[in-house]
């Protein structure tokens, strides 16, 4: 049923009116302020100013000076306090005892740090973060942890994540569940695979600050991705100066490829202004071998052999710039914007033989094709974060504008031949125009509101808009002319409460979406209009056991949508007798999903999942024996189950070596329609292991490797397949440069091979591509980032800086 626009009215009406209401509770107005100096009378940037209790020596509370050195602490409560002042490089200087009455709205107290004459002139600090990261809701990938990631695109990296699985047609999986939803700075990307692909390949991973796998979303998150969200972070600097990192890099796989990218930054005091470019180029070969068994009673035991060698070529540009403007202290306002663009080239030369049970070859049809993907991609982004007190409490603004942008010309060519190699004057041409604009408005409100230490409160509202344009002109020995407009409105309001009691944590939310969407075949004059309004609960209890142990049990009810590429009616052809076709009565998905885990020291983390999706929609292959014709589409299938059981370990044996890894079993359970006996399962497993070794010379080595056993991925079993990488680094240039040698898939069996034999379907597909890649990369910090500012070390007001970033 639609949400009729009332209803949206009243909600916006209680949200504002619970803002104005926390936002103007009454406290008491004290402010304690000053100035830090040094001895030469220069203010000290960054310097942390705390008022301490005399009695328990506790911090009550704490700001951050400014670029002027000034500090300001506000709404502070009657009582007595010491006030503290320290920062990297000076003795810290406690005053005498601060009585605030209440008289006085405003006490000043100016501070003269000396220099610490005893701190070694160049002290480097080296902290090395952990590639695996768990927290109570996710967990977080830092991908510079990693030798051969950082400098990796993301695309490759993603491939090695706990969990995570990339088929031969770049669709995402995590855990055997297909549906992930990838967003790029919390926000959704809105291509299909083979775009959102691309996008992720021009990507490098040293662009990347850390990746968030969150199996069970909290109700903050859009309801969307049944099987969870991967949140691809990009770095946002803030060091104070100017500063910068540039890199560069090639990579040999057969054929040559190579990157080169720009980060900078600058911040004094209110202003923050960023950028960043890279540019990446890529080049390589696959070959497909296939063979289509024909089951039909005229056809029975006939064949279709196809080989298929492809060369590819492509170059992607991205990036970023933005700019944080401090109005005051506790009001930052944010602009940015985003960028992606490139191309790829794809050559390709078939065989298709067509041959009886013997394998008689009766004909053959050679076919040569010439694709040129374009595509541009562009976000822009206000942000407005007010901190209204020191308590945690804050309300923000979000509004975006994204356009995406695509175009395929394709041309295929083909000719026949009898089985002595006469031509049988059958020659076919087609020529393919196609493209899609994507054009998306999101406004979002998010509210917070801590009460006291132990109960936190949030709440919001969100509303998209999505149009999409997608059109395809195909002529010769295929016709097809077709223009497919999709519209879709979704209004979201959620609240989420956390509570903390003694050693148990609970939280809980409820997200309300309501859909609105409508596509429209203007050729054939198909109109699909769909509308739901939907609850979506989550649930989250947290127990510390003691201080090594805590177990965790998650609950969330989730949405997955069509892509509107599924939607698009559209056939889009690989060669005369394969092709894609989109359907656009596609209905949602809806899943339960259920997680228990156990998490010892960070070292082990013990994770079981279930999931129950009914509707399920997945790719499906059918095949037509009349026309000898093999099509792949989407369709609602009745339901699915799928449990897992996974095991998370970091280890360090030696203080040289660091050890990481997960393990992960699987099942999955597809009933394909209402008939009981409709069943397909299958037990599988995959698992990844990564070993560092801190070696003499300031070198670093790594070695790891992953394998996956066979999968039931939608009605196709996936071969088995694994893959060894080699990564040794060394900083030079008095630490501020680094170089990487990475190979790749040393020993080149990174392939993909399934089969599918179901109903009339009987066929047996064997990828092949150069996954054996050896890289050699560069990379060089530079500009005033080790001089005394809040960069150094964190403070106690670290996470409000970082809840005001992007």
């Amino acid at each position: 049923m639609k949400m009729k626009p009332k209803f949206l009215n009243y909600l916006l009406i209680i949200s504002f009116s619970m803002i104005s209401i926390f936002a103007s509770a009454e406290v008491i107005n004290v402010t304690v302020k000053g100035t830090v100096i040094d001895e030469n009378n220069k203010p000290v940037e960054f310097a942390t100013a705390t008022l301490i209790s005399p009695k328990t020596k506790k911090i009550i509370k704490g700001e951050v000076c400014n670029a002027q050195g000034e500090f300001e602490i506000s709404k502070v409560s009657k009582g007595e306090y010491i006030l503290s002042v320290s920062m990297l490089g000076y003795d810290r200087l406690e005053t005498e005892n601060i009585v605030v009455d209440g008289k006085k709205p405003v006490i000043e107290r100016n501070v003269i740090l000396r220099e610490n004459a005893k701190m070694l002139k160049d002290v480097v600090i080296t902290a090395k973060k952990q590639f695996i990261e768990q927290t109570v809701d996710k967990m977080v990938i830092n991908p510079e942890a990693s030798i051969t990631s950082a400098s990796e695109n993301v695309y490759e990296i993603l491939r090695k994540l706990p969990g995570v699985t990339i088929d031969n047609n770049d669709n995402i999986s995590l855990k055997g569940l297909q549906g992930v939803k990838v967003l790029i700075d919390d926000k959704p990307t809105y291509v299909s695979g083979t775009q959102l692909a691309s996008m992720l390949k021009g990507m490098q991973g040293k662009n990347v600050d850390k990746i968030e796998i969150i199996e069970n979303p909290s109700a903050r998150y859009d309801a969307e991705g049944n099987s969870g969200i991967i949140n691809i972070k990009t770095k946002h600097t803030k060091a104070p100066g100017f500063n910068g990192n540039v890199n560069a890099g090639a990579n040999y796989a057969a054929k040559l490829g190579w990157n080169a990218g720009l980060d900078l930054n600058m911040n004094y005091g209110k202003l923050n202004l960023y950028g960043n470019y890279s540019n990446y180029n890529w080049a390589g070969w696959n070959t497909m071998d296939a063979s289509r068994r024909f089951t039909s009673t005229a056809l029975e035991g006939a064949y279709q052999l196809i080989y298929n060698k492809g060369d590819y070529s492509g170059t992607s540009h991205n990036y970023k710039m933005g700019a944080d403007y401090f109005i005051a202290k506790n009001h930052v306002l944010s602009v940015m914007f985003r960028g992606n663009s490139g191309h790829n080239n794809n050559l390709d030369n078939s065989t298709t033989s067509f041959t009886d049970k013997y394998r008689n070859v009766d004909s053959v049809l050679f076919t040569a094709a010439n694709q040129n993907n374009k595509w541009t991609n562009q976000t822009y982004n206000i942000n407005y974060k007010w901190d209204i007190d020191t308590t945690g409490q804050s309300l923000s603004v979000d509004m975006d504008y994204a356009h995406f942008g695509f175009e395929s010309p394709n041309n295929q060519s083909g000719y026949f031949q009898d089985a002595n190699g006469v031509d049988l004057n059958h020659d076919i041409i087609v020529a393919t125009e196609q493209g899609n604009n994507i054009n998306i408005y999101t406004t979002k409100l998010d509210y917070v509101l801590p009460m006291g230490k132990n109960f936190n409160f949030e709440s919001g509202l969100k509303t998209s808009f999505v149009n999409t344009d997608s059109r395809i002109d195909m002529t010769g020995f295929l016709t097809q002319n077709d223009h497919f407009v999709y519209d879709e409105n979704i209004q979201a309001a959620y609240i989420n409460g956390r509570a903390q009691f003694d050693k148990t944590t609970v939280q809980l939310g409820l997200r309300l979406e309501n859909t609105i969407s409508k596509g429209n075949s203007l050729v054939t004059n198909e109109v699909n209009d769909t509308s739901y309004l939907k609850l979506f609960p989550s649930f989250f209890v947290q127990q510390k056991l003691n201080e090594s142990n805590n177990v965790n049990f998650k609950y969330s009810y989730r949405i997955g949508r069509p892509g509107y590429h599924m939607l698009n009616p559209f056939k889009w052809m690989v060669d005369p007798y394969t092709y894609n076709v989109g359907n656009p009565y596609l209905e949602p998905q809806f899943t339960h999903s259920l997680g228990l885990s156990h998490n010892y020291k960070s070292a082990l983390i013990t994770s079981l999942g279930f999931n129950y999706t009914k509707g399920l929609f997945t790719e499906i292959i059918r095949q037509d024996d009349a026309s000898k014709t093999v099509y792949q589409t989407n369709e609602n299938l009745s339901n699915s189950i799928d449990c897992n059981l996974s095991e998370t370990f970091q280890l360090q044996p030696f203080k040289w070596w660091q050890l990481n890894g997960t393990i992960t079993g699987m099942y999955k359970e597809l009933q394909l329609n209402e008939n009981v006996n409709s069943k397909l399962s299958r037990y599988s497993f995959n698992g990844n292991i990564s070993n560092n070794f801190t070696l003499p010379y300031k070198l670093q080595m790594e070695l790891s490797g992953r394998y996956s056993s066979s999968q039931l991925v939608s009605n196709i079993i996936v071969r088995p397949r694994y893959s060894i990488d080699f990564g040794l680094q060394r900083n030079i240039l008095k630490d501020q440069g680094s170089v990487k040698l990475a190979i790749n898939d040393i020993f080149n069996t990174s392939n993909g091979s399934a089969y599918a034999k179901y109903d009339n379907v009987d066929i047996d597909v064997v990828n092949k591509w150069n996954s054996r890649r050896v890289s050699l990369s560069f990379n060089y910090r530079f500009g005033k980032d080790n001089f005394k500012t809040r960069s150094n070390r964190s403070t106690s007001s670290s996470e409000e800086q970082n809840r005001s970033s992007k």
